[in-house]
Formats: C-alpha cells, structure tokens, sequence
C-alpha cells in the first residue's frame, strides 16, 4: 500500500547561516595565525591554505553553483539517493555518523561509485521547515537508519 509518508524530498536552498559561519571561521583561523608564534611564511601559506578552502567550498555547500553540489535528498522505498545541480541522481548508503539538532543537521552518506563519503550540510535555513523537520524526524527514529548505519 502506498503511504505518502514514506516518501522524503528535500530541496536544499543557499544558506545565509552557513555562508557566514565559513566566512567567520576563515577569519578566525586568519587571525589565530596572524596572532600565533610562527613565522612568516608559514603563516602566510597557512592563511592561503584556509581562503583557498573558503573559496573551494563555497561553490559547494552554500551558493549550491558547482555542477558537483547536492541539491536535494530523497528517501523511498529504495533507500537515499542524492540528487546534484547537474540533474544526476545516484543512490547512497547512509552513514552512522551523520548528525541531527534543531539548528544544524549533517546527513552523511557514502556512494558506491565514490572514494570519499558526501556530507550534505544542513542549517535551519537550508531547505522548508516542514522537508527539514520530516528528515530530521526520519533521521532520529527511523529502523532504517540503524540498519544502513552498520
């Protein structure tokens, strides 16, 4: 029998939240190294290093822009499946560690076709309230988690 419940579709939307939370550690991490005891250069490749990751993942986790960049989560009957700005849809497996509050959840899943699992970073402003309280609700008390967690 067919029960809509079952069904989960989550569009992911660009976060305000998350872009400036990536800039505000950028910044810190800027600072730490300014104000540390190391030299020069190694500061200076240090804060490269870190505004080379902002501007890495920003494409890809906050303005959603990178053909790569996970636009959606789907749950049914055939388990995760994670659907990309380039129209791609793969099927993925997920993982113990992903992590569930009221402000923040990480949904981490792992793709056969993939070397490193994909973490799909969700704050409060990241999708509709009511796609983001039923995947957090799933999440939480769902027999399925724990069974694709092992």
């Amino acid at each position: 029998m067919y029960n809509p419940t079952d069904i989960l579709l989550l569009h992911r939307q660009p976060s305000r939240w998350l872009g400036a939370l990536i800039i505000l550690l950028t910044l810190l991490g800027c600072m730490a190294l300014y104000r540390s005891a190391l030299p020069t250069l190694p500061s200076l490749l240090g804060v490269m290093g870190l505004w080379v990751y902002c501007v890495w993942i920003w494409p890809r986790q906050v303005s959603l822009q990178h053909a790569d960049s996970v636009t959606g989560l789907r749950f049914d009957s055939e388990g995760w499946h994670v659907l990309r700005r380039d129209g791609s849809e793969r099927g993925a497996r997920l993982l113990g560690d992903t992590y569930v509050s009221a402000l923040l959840t990480v949904v981490r899943l792992r793709q056969p076709d993939r070397w490193l699992p994909v973490s799909v970073i969700l704050p409060a402003d990241a999708a509709s309230e009511d796609s983001l309280r039923r995947l957090r609700l799933r999440l939480r008390f769902s027999r399925q988690r724990w069974a694709a967690a092992e």
